[in-house]
């Protein structure tokens, strides 16, 4: 009978490990999704109205994501995306784009 049950407590603790592993993958892996989001709508054109235009930050654990940016006016409208890596761009930023990308890091 004893045998049998350390047979057991070696068959759990081997499930133990097996769950540990996993869990620490899973832990690597969720900092590299989207954790942090941030969204502001606006009026970008003088003749627009009701806030059509909208910008949107998608963030990770590490502050890096994508930034969209939707400008609406009578005639046109436009979307933008621009990478963002530690909380910034290498292409230049609106101002409520830089708001956005602050919100979502809060």
């Amino acid at each position: 009978i004893l045998n049998s049950y350390m047979d057991n407590v070696d068959s759990a603790l081997d499930s133990v490990k097996n769950v540990e592993v996993n869990c620490s993958h899973l832990s690597a892996q969720i900092q590299t999704c989207i954790q942090k989001v941030g969204i502001i709508r606006y009026n970008a054109f003088d003749n627009v109205g009701s806030n059509q235009s909208y910008s949107i930050a998608l963030l990770d654990n590490n502050n890096n994501g994508v930034v969209l940016t939707g400008l609406f006016g009578r005639d046109s409208s436009t979307t933008y995306a621009k990478p963002i890596k530690k909380g910034k761009s290498s292409h230049p930023l609106s101002e409520e784009e830089k708001e956005v990308i602050l919100k979502a890091m809060e």
